[in-house]
């Protein structure tokens, strides 16, 4: 034992690796991520002053990039508090029943997810044009209780004229009111899906949670419409997301109100 001892003193049976027994709660070290002047080196920092056992940063890297891997495109990007506001229209319509005539329009759905919690706002109009995309701007406003630092749109006719090689030129009514609330614009990149995996997904959902629910039923005004929306869009945000453990708007009290 003694020579054997001798010639192998890093035999692997006795050498004892010390692990870690604390665990990050990484979730939370997600959302502390969306306060502006956070990093990670400094939330493992503070992890380590109270549990010296962690493990090292390097560590702690590689399991926050796992932890990252198991999330949906939309949450994996790290989206500060109250900055980004994401807009788009859903591709499904909602018709509305014209009581004298019967004829039948079709409603355009506005959806807007911000950045850090996903808190939704869905708004029917009649058309999609300027005036009736900035009344959706509006009542979103209204919603949330406050404007955030950006708004992203997709580059819809009302929002952006032109979007070439990185030159973006705004509806003029559209930067008006932009202007007028002190909000910057920064509207999708063509081409570049990750700019708006946000709001991509958030239509995705609300077209399964909220339109799908309404398919049966009957609109003769989009007030009418909006009136039912508005319902099911408090049991959408309500809803807990499981793998956070909480509804987005336990996430937009918490990180963007």
């Amino acid at each position: 034992k003694d020579m054997e001892d001798l010639f192998h003193p890093q035999k692997i049976s006795n050498i004892i690796v010390k692990k870690s027994t604390y665990e990050p709660n990484w979730t939370e070290i997600q959302q502390e991520l969306t306060r502006k002047g956070m990093t990670r080196k400094l939330l493992y920092e503070e992890l380590k002053e109270n549990n010296p056992d962690i493990y090292s940063y390097s560590q702690f890297n590689r399991y926050y990039k796992k932890y990252i891997k198991l999330l949906n495109p939309s949450m994996r990007q790290i989206h500060y508090g109250g900055d980004k506001l994401f807009i788009d229209y859903s591709g499904l319509t909602m018709p509305i029943v014209h009581q004298e005539s019967g004829d039948l329009s079709k409603a355009q759905i506005f959806v807007s997810v911000l950045g850090a919690s996903g808190y939704t706002f869905v708004h029917a109009t009649l058309t999609q044009s300027t005036k009736d995309f900035i009344a959706s701007h509006v009542q979103a406003f209204a919603f949330y209780g406050a404007v955030p630092n950006i708004l992203v749109p997709d580059n819809l006719k009302a929002a952006v004229i032109s979007h070439k090689r990185g030159i973006v030129k705004l509806n003029e009514s559209y930067e008006d009111m932009a202007r007028h609330y002190g909000i910057a614009v920064e509207p999708a990149r063509p081409y570049k899906p990750q700019d708006k995996s946000k709001v991509e997904l958030g239509v995705k959902a609300i077209q399964r949670w909220i339109l799908m629910k309404l398919r049966h039923h009957t609109f003769f005004s989009v007030d009418e419409l909006n009136e039912q929306i508005g319902s099911l869009l408090d049991a959408y945000n309500n809803k807990v997301i499981k793998r956070l453990g909480k509804s987005r708007r336990e996430l937009f009290t918490a990180l963007d109100k």
